[in-house]
Order: structure tokens, then C-alpha cells, then sequence
């Protein structure tokens, strides 16, 4: 019974090694199998009913906080999203907001509004922009309950997004120390926070550049090192387990 039960033990420790290898090895299989950008659908559906209240320079009063409703009808059919229906990212104003616009529609205010309506960015930017934010220090922060750090509209902005080449968005090179240089975030950015790339993976040979050279550099590191020094934990273990 003792001998059955030390064989047990050592069949048990070349499965943990033998696991460790497999998880390993498979870690780095998985990431070499990221999906690319979604392309953004359209849908130019018309938004003058919206605007029509929201046009207004009004506010309501949620949550004892007061909240502007208002949406700039210009800024926003020059933005990005311009050519898609306000619904696309507001499924909440349905008909019944339609019919009752000061009916409440149960939304969060402040920072939870951001962190809920910077989710739903990735219906349609899915693929490298949400695996990158997700693996960056802003999107581990968010998911770690972080009530400072960024999300998708911190950076990019609500109903004023641009593409990084205009140079008025928020995240052109120009004006990414300015939006990065906030009171709530990095007070005092220097222009040098507008070098490099924010949305790449290393494990993405297109996008991670040489990064992506570096990573697999350390996975081999990593396999070489679980290869060579593995077998060797496992016959410490058995020629303790043997005494």
C-alpha cells in the first residue's frame, strides 16, 4: 500500500510538469491567434428626432448631479460616428423615450455612465482595439475597479471622435499630452506622451512591431527554460519521493 501510494505521488508530479508545459505552450499558440479589427458597420439612418430635444442647450438632474442632454447637431455629423443612428450607441432611447422623453431610462451617472457606454465601443471596434485596451495598464486598471483610469471615451471623446489624423481630435499627436495631461489623469503630460503606439499586442506580429520580436523572444526563453529545468524538478521530486 505505501509503494502503490508513493507511485501515485510521482505520477502525480509528472503530470503537474508535463501540465505546465502544455499550458505553457498553449498560452503562446492562443496568442498568436488574435483576431483583427471589426470593420465598423454604417448605418446613415436619420437622427433628426433625437436632435430635435437634443439640440437644446438643456439639462435634467439624475442622481443629484446635473447633467447636460445636450448633443452639438454639427459636431457630431462631423465626427466619425456621424453616419450612424444615434441608437447605435444609445439602444436605451427606444420608443418609450420617444413617447416620454422625462422618463427616467435607468442609466449610471459619472464615472459608471463612462465605464458602461466605453463597453459598448467594442461592437463594432472589435478584434486589436479591444484585446490591446484590455491587455493595456488602462483596461487592466478598469477591470480591477480603478475609478481613475481611462476608458474609450476619456481618450477619444463622446460625440466630437476623430480620427488620430485630424488634427483636432483628441488623440492626434498634438493634442494627446493635453488629453492624457487632465487634472484626473496625468497632470503635467510632456509632449513625449504622444510617442509610440497605444493600440497594438506584442504577440501580433503586425501591429506589435518590435515589440512583437521581443515577445517572442521571451516565450522562447520561456519554453527553453520549462524544457531544460522541468525534467530536472521532476527527478528531484522522485528521488525525494523514492527515499
Amino acid at each position: 500500500m505505501r509503494r502503490d501510494a508513493r507511485l501515485l505521488r510521482i505520477l502525480r508530479s509528472i503530470l503537474l510538469v508535463v501540465g505546465m508545459m502544455v499550458l505553457v505552450t498553449g498560452t503562446a499558440m492562443a496568442a498568436e491567434q488574435i483576431p483583427k479589427q471589426v470593420v465598423v458597420p454604417t448605418e446613415p439612418e436619420g437622427n433628426k428626432a433625437c436632435l430635435e430635444c437634443h439640440a437644446k442647450d438643456e439639462s435634467m438632474v439624475r442622481d443629484g448631479q446635473t447633467i447636460s442632454v445636450h448633443v452639438d447637431p454639427a459636431t457630431y455629423e462631423n465626427s466619425v460616428h456621424g453616419i450612424l443612428s444615434c441608437t447605435r450607441c444609445h439602444a436605451e432611447a427606444g420608443p418609450e423615450h420617444a413617447a416620454d422623453p422625462e422618463k427616467p431610462l435607468n442609466l449610471p451617472t459619472g464615472r459608471a455612465l463612462k465605464v458602461l457606454k466605453s463597453e459598448g465601443c467594442v461592437k463594432c471596434h472589435a478584434g486589436l482595439y479591444e484585446e490591446s485596451y484590455d491587455l493595456s495598464f488602462h483596461g487592466v486598471a478598469v477591470a480591477n475597479g480603478d475609478e481613475r483610469a481611462a476608458t474609450c471615451v476619456d481618450c477619444h471623446g463622446v460625440h466630437n471622435i476623430l480620427p488620430a489624423r485630424n488634427p483636432d481630435s483628441m488623440v492626434a499627436k498634438g493634442n494627446v499630452a493635453g488629453t492624457c495631461g487632465t487634472a484626473e489623469c496625468h497632470p503635467g503630460a510632456p509632449a513625449n506622451f504622444a510617442e509610440g503606439t497605444e493600440h497594438f499586442v506584442a504577440a501580433d506580429p503586425e501591429s506589435g512591431g518590435g515589440l512583437h520580436l521581443l515577445y517572442k523572444f521571451f516565450i522562447g526563453l520561456i519554453l527553453f527554460d520549462t524544457m531544460k529545468d522541468g525534467p530536472i524538478v521532476m527527478f528531484e521530486l522522485l528521488r525525494r519521493l523514492m527515499k
